[in-house]
């Protein structure tokens, strides 16, 4: 065997995992590699074992027939210098090990002081692409969320999706065989993770100080309305959210008792609102309900479930989450997330790690930030959920549109799914174009299926390719729809993969090519070719939408005015609806309207080159500008996003008197919702000198997202771009302001 470069964390079970699949002892691998048997032990516990003795132990491995150790053994002699090393079990090792000989033959090629302009700078953008790759295909952590309105069935249906059941429960109570707690709607207290853990157990992220102030402030205005008789809005009223006001009733031990009287009659009792009217201030009643909350003795954060078998196991998980997810535990706080720790969970994905989240139900029609990071994370899967009679729902269309028009997201490359959620015989309700009924259900999903995808064809057809799956979780075969989901997620890494290998194809071929001139010549026409259109098309394009008009237009969608009045409290910042959040959803959309036209034009420019029959040897970088640009299109965007919401939001959270006008508004009579709205878009239409700055950093961003690279790949004079550019994270001080 090759001599060992470096051992990896692990090695020791990976070890144990090969001897484990010949069937072989300790012993007798202590006796074939001459390491004696109780170190052999140790290093399999996880004991650091020399270079000397890990080589020798899969030597004898290999000798006693496993494959695995041989293949493991080249892998730990190989010297990573510019991918980091990857699990011995990551599915793209392979495609690393390329990336990483690639990235190699670049640093030689480079190091070449007289090698021509035009290939250099192909090369540095091909090394920083791949690169890109590299990082993402190294990492084996990804998650699949669902996202659905409240009482869709999505916690029921991941429950019976990933085997979170009660055994002991009756099998036809779905309800109570569930480890998820569901219900007909606002059930979800905060995001579920369902993870791989060590054992069984229960880990709980607690909310921050302020927002608990937060929400104890709320609950307590609004129980002070009512008792006052503030709360006198027609067809309105407002609380906190059911769930949220559920667990800090039972924090607080002030629920809503029913008792019945003498005659049989069942009534309420509000001990919320019986302790309200002992108090003589609203200050004085939120006093006293933090005191009897016990903040300072809600501390614990993990609870393990003791060993008692994976049936007993889950009865168990299931009453704490539900106690926890209730507020029912003293000594627990309330939660901002909770993690749901499996032991194996997800080990039919060889060489990935998945969770599965469980997002705290829809009930507005803004995308929340939560849910838009979920969104724009490249490492999830995102499943919207439907009933199936409403799929496509509203919701799941205004969030696929979000995808493109803020995002800037293909939605069919593994990024999303939707997925209909059946109840009792509706597949079989399902009727043809003529009117007859479906043979059974899978004939019902077909049916639907079309229906579905005609719906989202309707549109600009850009949303054709979404995949449509169907889950009846009395009837079908969870295993099936849960390896659909698990493709989604082979999808997204495939995107990456071939990204990866194009790149270092064209990168082959420059160095390969580098001395053959009718080569150069045709990259350098390439290049003078992207010259020309950038010296006609450098600035940026004008405004389309001001960034506002996305908030403007969120709040007249808003469906309570509840989460208005809950917003305006915190100065814009709830969250189920932050003003900042819905400015930077506009600055990402007005980012990528204004530069529509721009890239449609960049890339008439390269279908042009394309067809030129003398620049035949120049295919590859032609095509490799193309994704360039795409990349380029979607970091403004994110640049523009990330902007819109650094320079407003200082001055909305500060600007005090803004929104204790919104909150007066409140008790003014019908149209609460109607004069906030009025009142936040008079404010940004004053905002002349934040508009401006804005528009400045825009030009800034746009220059260096976009214009920068173009240069750097059409201009010998371009200077070097910085080493570590961020668009997406960092707004930069404007630099020029267009005319």
């Amino acid at each position: 065997m090759e001599a060992i470069a470096s051992a990896p964390m692990g090695i020791g079970q990976d070890i144990a995992q090969f001897r484990a699949e010949i069937s072989a002892t300790q012993s007798q691998l202590a006796s074939k590699s001459g390491v004696d048997q109780s170190r052999v032990s140790r290093i399999e516990k996880g004991e650091t074992g020399t270079p000397s003795e890990l080589g020798k132990i899969l030597d004898a491995l290999a000798a006693l027939g496993s494959k695995g150790a041989a293949d493991y053994g080249a892998y730990l002699a190989k010297d990573w210098q510019y991918v980091e090393r990857p699990d011995f079990s990551n599915p793209q090792r392979n495609i690393l090990e390329l990336a990483e000989e690639g990235l190699r033959q670049i640093a030689d090629f480079l190091e070449e002081e007289e090698r021509p302009w035009p290939l250099k700078r192909q090369l540095e953008r091909q090394r920083a692409a791949i690169e890109t790759s590299a990082v993402y295909l190294g990492k084996n952590a990804h998650q699949i969320a669902f996202i659905g309105e409240v009482g869709v069935g999505k916690s029921t249906a991941i429950s019976f999706l990933y085997g979170l059941l009660d055994p002991s429960s009756p099998p036809s109570d779905l309800r109570e065989r569930v480890v998820l707690e569901t219900g007909g709607g606002h059930t979800t207290l905060c995001e579920v993770n369902i993870r791989r853990g060590p054992g069984f157990g229960i880990v709980v992220q607690a909310q921050s100080d302020e927002e608990m102030r937060n929400l104890v402030g709320d609950f307590c205005a609004a129980t002070w309305l009512r008792r006052s008789g503030g709360d006198s809005q027609k067809n309105d009223s407002v609380n906190v959210s059911e769930e949220v006001q559920r667990a800090l009733r039972n924090m607080s031990g002030l629920t809503v008792r029913r008792e019945r009287d003498a005659k049989g009659r069942t009534n309420s009792r509000d001990q919320a609102a019986e302790l309200a009217s002992q108090c003589a201030t609203e200050e004085e009643f939120r006093a006293r309900v933090i005191e009897r909350m016990k903040l300072e003795l809600r501390t614990r954060r993990e609870i393990w479930i003791e060993d008692g078998g994976a049936k007993a196991a889950m009865q168990q998980l299931r009453k704490l989450f539900r106690d926890i997810n209730n507020g029912r535990l003293g000594d627990v706080p309330l939660p901002a997330s909770i993690d749901l720790l499996i032991p194996g969970f997800d080990s039919e994905v060889p060489g990935l790690a998945l969770s599965a989240v469980d997002t705290k139900g829809l009930d507005e029609v803004a995308v929340r930030a939560d849910l838009d990071a979920r969104l724009k994370d490249p490492r999830t899967h995102v499943v919207l959920c439907s009933t199936f009679n409403q799929a496509p729902s509203t919701s799941v269309q205004l969030l696929l549109d979000h995808l493109r028009n803020a995002h800037g997201v293909r939605v069919d490359a593994g990024k999303v799914s939707v997925l209909a959620l059946p109840r009792d015989d509706e597949a079989m309700a399902v009727k043809d174009d003529s009117g007859e009924p479906p043979i059974d259900d899978e004939d019902g999903y077909h049916l639907k299926r079309d229906q579905i995808l005609r719906t989202l064809a309707s549109g600009d057809g850009a949303l054709n390719g979404v995949p449509i799956l169907f889950f009846n979780a009395k009837k079908d075969d969870a295993a099936k729809v849960r390896g659909q989901l698990i493709d989604q997620i082979v999808r997204l890494r495939k995107s990456y993969e071939d990204r990866l290998l194009d790149e270092c194809a064209a990168a082959d071929e420059v160095v390969r090519h580098h001395e053959t001139q009718a080569f150069t010549s045709a990259v350098q026409a390439v290049a003078d070719q992207l010259s020309n259109f950038l010296g006609a098309h450098a600035p940026l394009p004008p405004r389309v939408r001001q960034p506002s008009a996305e908030l403007i237009e969120a709040l007249g969608a808003i469906r309570y005015a509840s989460t208005i009045w809950a917003m305006t409290r915190r100065n814009g910042e709830y969250y189920n609806f932050s003003v900042s959040h819905q400015v930077g959803a506009g600055g990402a959309k007005d980012a990528l309207l204004r530069s529509k036209t721009w890239f449609e034009k960049l890339q008439g420019v390269l279908d042009t080159l394309k067809q030129d029959d003398d620049l035949v040897l120049a295919q590859k970088t032609i095509q490799q500008v193309e994704v360039s640009a795409e990349g380029w299109r979607r970091a403004f965007a994110e640049a523009a996003r990330t902007a819109a919401v650094e320079v407003y939001r200082g001055p909305l959270e500060a600007d005090v008197g803004l929104w204790s006008h919104c909150a007066a508004q409140w008790g003014a009579g019908p149209g609460f919702k109607v004069r906030v709205e009025r009142i936040v878009r008079d404010w940004f239409e004053k905002q002349t000198e934040l508009n401006q700055k804005l528009e400045g950093v825009m030009a800034a961003l746009w220059e260096e997202a976009v214009v920068r690279p173009l240069e750097r790949l059409s201009d010998e004079s371009a200077g070097d771009l910085p080493e570590d550019i961020r668009p997406a994270n960092v707004v930069p001080f404007a630099r020029r302001v267009p005319a």
